[in-house]
């Protein structure tokens, strides 16, 4: 059920107006974000992990 809000979450981080996203694509992000991140991330992407983490766990 989270998992749902991730892109409201990331839209809102990013100072996007919600009427211009398309959920489809940002759904589709958070799926490739949750990929990358499942196993041992290359270190460039650590951060944007620890931030996916944290919008995946409600922290």
């Amino acid at each position: 059920m989270a998992y749902a809000l991730i892109p409201v979450l990331l839209a809102s981080l990013a100072g996007l107006p919600m009427s211009g996203l398309d959920m489809g694509k940002l759904q589709q992000l958070n799926q490739e974000l949750g990929r990358l991140c499942s196993s041992t991330p290359p270190q460039e992407a650590f951060r944007v992990c620890q931030i996916h983490a944290r919008l995946v766990n409600g922290a």
